[in-house]
């Protein structure tokens, strides 16, 4: 009997979260139909986690879009709990407040930094407070609150999409850090590149970014020891 009652709740709430899923769909199909086809692909749609789980469920009309709800780590978390605390423990979390806290980024050009351009395109990435996070949702709409997104595209949060190398490309690349330069035109690289054109069969040995430094899909992306010579492995390496 107890069986049974768990079974009706499920079933009523499922039948419940996909009529607001609809709703939402309906209207943004004609807003931002792309948003709707990418959520659409995600493993997110096809297990049944619709809008109102990461964004709230205040947001019904045109006019009270400021009551969306953008998500961040926390929100991430009521899923990924393990991949969240790996990614708070690693130097991506630390990415805002170093770029707060480095002098020359306030003595940049307004022009250049302004709306999240520059540095800050790529620092948000880093967890913030909850001052911050309104700050930033007045200046852009709520661009920059999140961090998973930034390998994770939205709205389709693609694992697959984040285990390629170019997931790293947008932000490791530039004359003041050349990651993406140094690692497209190594020989691990090239490999690579030339495994996803298919001018190498997909059973070539071709190491990502994320080969070394998200071992076992370790969200703390760790900085391989030996880079540039400028540590000796340690014990736990």
């Amino acid at each position: 009997m107890v069986a049974r009652k768990i079974f009706i709740i499920f079933v009523c709430l499922f039948v419940v979260s996909s009529l607001t899923a609809k709703e939402c769909v309906d209207c943004h199909k004609k807003t931002t139909p792309r948003i709707v086809s990418d959520w659409q692909l995600s493993k997110h749609s096809q297990n049944g986690i619709n809008c109102s789980e990461c964004h709230g469920d205040k947001h019904n009309s045109a006019q009270d879009v400021s009551e969306v709800r953008i998500p961040t780590p926390v929100t991430c978390a009521m899923c990924h709990e393990e991949k969240v605390e790996q990614f708070k423990s690693g130097k991506h979390a630390a990415a805002w407040v170093a770029m707060k806290a480095m002098p020359t980024a306030h003595w940049q050009p307004i022009a250049l930094m302004e709306g999240m351009k520059g540095c800050g395109g790529c620092h948000k990435i880093g967890l913030k407070t909850e001052e911050e996070i309104k700050e930033l949702k007045k200046d852009g709409a709520g661009f920059g609150v999140a961090s998973c997104d930034a390998c994770h595209t939205r709205h389709i949060f693609s694992i697959n999409e984040a285990r390629q190398p170019q997931a790293c490309q947008t932000c490791h690349m530039g004359f003041d850090h050349p990651q993406w330069e140094m690692y497209s035109s190594s020989k691990h690289g090239v490999r690579y590149l030339l495994k996803q054109n298919k001018t190498l069969p997909e059973t070539v040995a071709a190491p990502t970014c994320q080969t070394c430094h998200m071992q076992k899909g370790n969200h703390a992306v760790k900085t391989a020891w030996g880079f540039l010579a400028v540590r000796l492995p340690m014990p736990e390496d």
